[in-house]
């Protein structure tokens, strides 16, 4: 960094200035780039795509009331799956805590060493790392769950299962569109169709 603005081509007060919004935009990447998953009102992840939290989410709907009627899940195979849920909940929260304060301490760190040319980089580079590893450890907890949930239902019930949550994916991506469609059209003033209300969420067993 520090070899970089030493040609002359900026001023001292350009280069401050510059420096400063390199550290502004570090600070905003470590407390958004690792994206903290979005969560509802009623607990589960709002967002059901193919992404890190996939598993959870499906385990989620797995272990409701609804899909264990609709799937037909016997109540011996219910309580395996919850057992075992709940083990990785657990750790996933473990993960999600300890990310978040790593995070914290990351946005102080890139705020201190943007604004000190030449500072050592090695704790805030070891920290990425520790998240980096920390988001392995919780996508492969996430495909956990879908193992689980493989080797727990039969293959029937796998077929139903996978049709259902093909189809709330398809739903909840119509309604992210609709949304995105909505806000398009009120950023150019004109008025978009009513929201649809909002469907209750599954209870739980």
């Amino acid at each position: 960094m520090k070899g970089y603005f030493s040609h002359g081509d900026l001023s001292g007060r350009e280069c401050s200035g510059a420096l400063k919004i390199l550290a502004a935009a570090a600070v905003m990447a470590a407390m958004h780039g690792f994206g903290q998953e979005t969560r509802g009102q009623d607990g589960p992840l709002a967002r059901p795509a193919r992404s890190m939290n996939y598993g959870n989410w499906v385990g989620r709907r797995v272990m409701t009331k609804e899909f264990i009627d609709k799937v037909g899940i016997t109540g011996e195979q219910s309580a395996k799956l919850k057992t075992s849920m709940e083990g990785i909940e657990k750790k996933l929260k473990e993960f999600e805590s300890e990310i978040s304060k790593l995070s914290v301490e990351q946005a102080r760190l890139a705020k201190k060493i943007l604004n000190e040319p030449g500072a050592d980089a090695a704790e805030i580079m070891g920290i990425i790392e520790k998240i980096g590893s920390m988001r392995t450890a919780q996508a492969k907890a996430n495909t956990q769950i879908l193992i689980n949930i493989r080797d727990t239902l039969t293959e029937d019930q796998r077929k139903t299962a996978s049709t259902i949550i093909a189809e709330e994916g398809r739903r909840r991506m119509r309604e992210r569109r609709a949304r995105r469609q909505r806000a398009e059209r009120g950023e150019r003033g004109q008025p978009g169709p009513a929201a649809p209300a909002r469907p209750a969420a599954p209870q739980g067993w």
